[in-house]
């Protein structure tokens, strides 16, 4: 998942401070996130899909298209998975 948030982060042409005042969360912590040392919270998670537009099984797994359509699948997705 590292390295999808990273390509997020690069697709869209953030720094790491950008990237992080987007989804509520520190520098520290982005850079926490793309060299793996932690995980996502369910909240940061959830951040980046809604905030993004992201397939939240592309950032978990890598499977199927970066980008969703709208923010209901977004919503929709994101709580199949979470209770999944």
């Amino acid at each position: 998942m590292k390295a999808r948030i990273k390509e997020i982060r690069k697709y869209y042409g953030l720094t790491q401070e950008d990237f992080g005042n987007r989804i509520g969360v520190s520098r520290q912590a982005v850079t926490n996130l793309e060299i793996g040392r932690v995980e996502p919270s369910d909240l940061v998670f959830k951040a980046i899909c809604r905030e993004f537009n992201i397939d939240p099984v592309w950032l978990r797994t890598g499977d199927g298209e970066m980008f969703i359509n709208s923010d209901d699948e977004v919503l929709t997705t994101i709580d199949l998975l979470m209770t999944g």
